[in-house]
């Protein structure tokens, strides 16, 4: 697993794979942005109790110290949280509503979560998400460095699947 795919199945795994499970999000373009912001910080404990367990190593210089914003479209609407990943990999601040400090965006849509919670390998899921471009990372806009990063690591990504 390239270190693209491992840093967003770092956060993601927590994040997107718990926000989806659950029956708040049983009925599309229904789910309050605070049900889903529930089971993210639920996921957010669950994560950071364990990440002690996980080797994040490859991810420290990616992500460590920055904040992202994940984008989840829902129908007609887009729910938007943020979090900040501290320099432990911890991640902590978990925000309903975009960052204007965030450097990382993660989109995804409810279509792929739903597929992520209901897998018996959601992990296989995620990454084929990535592959697909149903779970994309970028730059957040205005943030250059970041945006160079995430476009060549986007384009090596689409050279080697």
């Amino acid at each position: 697993m390239s270190a693209v795919h491992r840093l967003v199945t770092l956060f993601l795994v927590v994040a997107l794979v718990v926000t989806s499970t659950g029956p708040a999000l049983a009925q599309e373009s229904q789910t309050s942005s605070d049900e889903m912001k529930a089971l993210l910080d639920e996921g957010v404990a669950l994560y950071n109790e364990n990440v002690d367990q996980l080797d994040v190593s490859f991810a420290e210089s990616f992500i460590a110290g920055k904040t992202v914003n994940v984008y989840i479209e829902d129908g007609d609407e887009t729910h938007v949280f943020s979090a900040v990943v501290e320099d432990d990999m911890q991640i902590a601040d978990v925000k309903t509503g975009p960052n204007p400090d965030a450097s990382i965006r993660i989109t995804t849509d409810y279509d792929t979560l739903e597929s992520i919670s209901s897998s018996s390998d959601p992990l296989g899921v995620v990454e084929q998400a990535i592959r697909d471009d149903r779970i994309r990372v970028t730059g957040e806009k205005g943030n250059l460095v970041d945006q160079t990063i995430w476009t060549l690591a986007n384009i090596i990504k689409g050279l080697l699947f």
